[in-house]
């Protein structure tokens, strides 16, 4: 009895170790990933007084190379590489750019999707005012938070990141926060990351986990999306857009490729029947510049990409994110998320 005991605890300890040195193979898998597509990212990239290089928060980056300093990824392979012709090696060579779909490369025995997000396809909350509160209360409705507890959040969030201490009607100040159990003040100042929307009355960890891959704190502190990446169900949280439209804007950039200028925009939306006044509303959420700020997450196959509620979009759980931005020197990384 004592060794088949002893046999089973070994078995159960192998197991345990093996699951352990997988999940260290997705992970670092996934990091190497994202600091090829780093590198990808960096290919063409003008940069004032630099001869070919930028300069990352990892080191010296060499367009199309690694980042000196970080660990290279070892037996790289793009999904262009499986073709000997030219123009899947030429592709190989592409600049990798935000989009939609994933980029795909195999770090070691691993296979691994790479999203490129720009970050202004999603919300910045730091740009929130009480003009433009109904955006995030729709897109919280959207994402099935009850209505008042969205009204909650928003206000609090308001009360959050303006410079007094008057507070909204459903928001909270210094006297609320002072009262929990574990005091602290209000911050009365924009928020450093989204993981501090944690300490805003209302946000409950799994309203947080359900909203923080659509929320972003990086860039200009404006409230408008990009409207080629952001997603159906942020584009549709505008005041003014109905789901219909948001399908007929989506289709017409499926069909016709990226809206290049404001009087292509115009011509869409009084397409679909949003003219004058109505337009000016909801231009007003509304970007076609990039971001100077851009999300990498990386994970390999089947490490755990789930469907979101709303099919139009993908949530994923990534096994490694990176948060990079872009000035006179380069891209650097801002941030790095193992999961």
């Amino acid at each position: 009895m004592v060794a088949l005991g002893f046999s089973k605890d070994t078995r159960m300890a192998i197991l345990l170790k093996s699951i352990r040195t997988e999940r260290l193979k997705d992970l670092y898998a996934a990091r190497g990933a994202s600091l090829y597509a780093f590198a990808k990212m960096s290919i063409d990239d003008s940069v004032p007084n630099a001869e070919d290089s930028t300069q990352g928060a990892a080191g010296l980056i060499v367009p199309g190379d690694l980042p000196k300093g970080g660990a290279a990824p070892i037996g790289v392979k793009t999904d262009s590489e499986d073709s000997d012709s030219d123009e899947s090696n030429k592709h190989n060579d592409d600049k990798w750019n935000p989009g939609k779909n994933p980029y795909s490369v195999t770090i070691g025995d691993r296979d691994c999707d790479v999203y490129l997000s720009s970050e202004n396809a999603k919300i910045n909350i730091n740009g929130l005012n009480d003009k433009n509160r109904e955006f995030l209360v729709n897109f919280l409705k959207k994402r099935e938070v009850e209505a008042s507890d969205a009204d909650i959040i928003t206000d609090s969030i308001l009360d959050w990141i303006d410079a007094n201490d008057l507070t909204h009607i459903n928001g909270a100040e210094d006297e609320y926060y002072g009262s929990l159990p574990d005091p602290y003040k209000s911050k009365d100042a924009p928020f450093y990351s989204i993981e501090e929307m944690t300490l805003v009355q209302g946000v409950t960890p799994e309203i947080f986990e359900n909203i923080k891959d659509f929320i972003t704190v990086y860039g200009d502190k404006e409230i408008s999306v990009n409207v080629n990446l952001a997603s159906k169900e942020i584009l549709s949280s505008i005041p003014g857009l109905s789901d219909n439209i948001v399908d007929g804007l989506s289709l017409h950039i499926e069909e016709n490729g990226t809206i290049n200028d404001k009087e292509e925009l115009k011509e869409i939306f009084w397409e679909l029947g949003v003219i004058g006044d109505n337009f000016e509303d909801v231009k007003r959420y509304l970007t076609l510049d990039n971001s100077d700020f851009i999300t990498i997450s990386a994970f390999p196959n089947g490490s755990g990409m789930q469907k979101q509620s709303n099919e139009s979009s993908t949530h994923l759980r990534y096994d490694y994110k990176l948060i990079v931005g872009k000035d006179d020197n380069g891209y650097k990384i801002y941030a790095a998320y193992p999961q």
